[in-house]
């Protein structure tokens, strides 16, 4: 992080609009994601790029799938 700008265009909960936003990243999980972007950008090796980028895109959509069983339930559908 660099003079107070969240790398990746993250927000930070102390940038928040609002003091408890849901979506903004606690500070354990900033410094998670500074860490493995940190292993990303050190690797060269193509094939674990290509696994990290399958393992997220997975990640995303159990992610997407799971917010929007939440919106059914809380909607009664």
């Amino acid at each position: 992080m660099i003079c107070g700008v969240m790398p990746y265009g993250l927000t930070s909960a102390r940038q928040a609009k609002r003091p408890m936003d849901p979506i903004a990243l606690t500070i354990g999980q900033m410094f998670e994601v500074e860490k493995f972007s940190r292993e990303i950008d050190g690797s060269k090796d193509v094939e674990e790029l290509q696994s990290i980028a399958k393992n997220l895109l997975l990640a995303w959509k159990q992610q997407q799938a799971a917010s929007a069983w939440i919106i059914r339930q809380q909607q009664g559908l």
